[in-house]
C-alpha cells in the first residue's frame, strides 16, 4: 500500500488540475506496468483504499472502474479485484517526435483514451491531405495523458481503404498501442514522416475535453501536425495533436524522417 500511497500523492500535487480519479488510475497503471502490482496481485477493498488515500470513495471506484473496462484489472465475485493478466506495456511511441522532461529524459508513460470512432463522407481538410476515397476516411480521437502530468487532445485520419481493421477492432487495442504499428500490421509500411508546429488557442471543445476548469477562456497552446507517408509518398495517416501549455519540451526529432520546413 505503501508505493501506492507515495505514487497517488505524487500525481495529486504534479496535477492539482487532473481529476482525482484519474491520478489514482495512472498510478495504479504505472505500478503494474514496472512490475510493482504483479499479474494476480489482490488490491485492497474500494472502502480500505479511500480510507487509505486522500481519495472519496466515489472517487476511488471510478478509478477501479475504469482499470476494469480498459483490462488492467479484474473482478472476481465475492473475492475482490485483482491485477489481470496480459501484456499492459504503456510506451506508446511514434518515429515523429517525443516529450521530454525538464531533465531532458523522454517521457516513456503515454496513456491513451480513446474518445471517438468514426467515418467521415463528407469533405474536409483531410480529403486534401489523404487524397480523395470514395469508401470514406476513418477519424479517431483520443486524449493522450502524458507522463501523468497533461493531457493532449489528438485527432487522427486514415483512409478507409488503408484503415482496415482499425474502423472495427475492440477499443482496448487502439489504447494500447499507437495508429502506426498497427498499420504495419496491415501491410502499409510508414517510410517518412513531416511535422509542423505552431502556436494556437485551443478550441473550446478540445479544452472542454483536456483542461475543463478553462474551457470557457481556452489558453494558448501548442497545434502539432504530422503526416505519415509510405515509400511512394502517399500519405497513410494525418495526426493533429492540441497541446496545452505544460512543463515539458517538445522534441522533434528522428534522423530516418523527413521534417517539413
Amino acid at each position: 500500500m505503501i508505493p501506492l500511497t507515495e505514487r497517488v500523492a505524487r500525481h495529486l500535487a504534479d496535477s492539482p488540475r487532473t481529476p482525482k480519479y484519474l491520478c489514482l488510475r495512472d498510478a495504479l497503471i504505472e505500478l503494474i506496468v514496472e512490475g510493482e502490482l504483479a499479474e494476480g496481485t489482490r488490491l485492497p477493498t474500494e472502502q480500505e483504499l479511500a480510507a487509505a488515500l486522500p481519495l472519496s470513495l466515489g472517487t476511488v471506484q471510478k478509478a477501479l472502474r475504469d482499470l476494469v473496462d480498459s483490462g488492467e484489472l479484474t473482478r472476481r465475485r465475492r473475492l475482490g479485484t485483482f491485477v489481470a493478466g496480459g501484456n499492459h506495456r504503456r510506451e506508446i511511441t511514434t518515429p515523429a517526435f517525443a516529450f521530454l522532461r525538464s531533465d531532458g529524459t523522454r517521457v516513456r508513460m503515454v496513456l491513451i483514451r480513446l474518445l471517438r470512432r468514426e467515418t467521415l463522407r463528407r469533405h474536409g481538410a483531410w480529403v486534401e491531405v489523404l487524397g480523395e476515397c470514395a469508401a470514406g476516411y476513418l477519424h479517431l480521437v483520443r486524449q493522450d495523458r502524458i507522463d501523468g502530468a497533461f493531457d493532449c487532445y489528438t485527432e487522427i485520419y486514415l483512409r478507409t481503404d488503408v484503415a482496415g481493421e482499425i474502423a472495427t477492432m475492440p477499443a482496448e487495442t487502439l489504447e494500447h498501442e499507437s495508429v502506426l504499428p498497427l498499420l504495419q500490421a496491415q501491410g502499409h509500411e510508414p517510410s517518412t514522416a513531416e511535422n509542423r508546429i505552431g502556436h494556437a488557442r485551443l478550441p473550446k471543445a478540445v479544452a472542454r475535453a483536456i483542461v475543463p476548469e478553462l474551457a470557457e477562456t481556452p489558453p494558448p497552446g501548442l497545434r502539432l501536425e504530422t503526416r505519415y507517408r509510405n515509400a511512394e509518398g502517399r500519405v497513410l495517416a494525418w495526426q493533429v495533436m492540441y497541446i496545452p501549455p505544460n512543463d515539458y519540451r517538445l522534441s522533434l526529432t528522428t534522423p530516418l524522417w523527413q521534417l517539413d520546413a
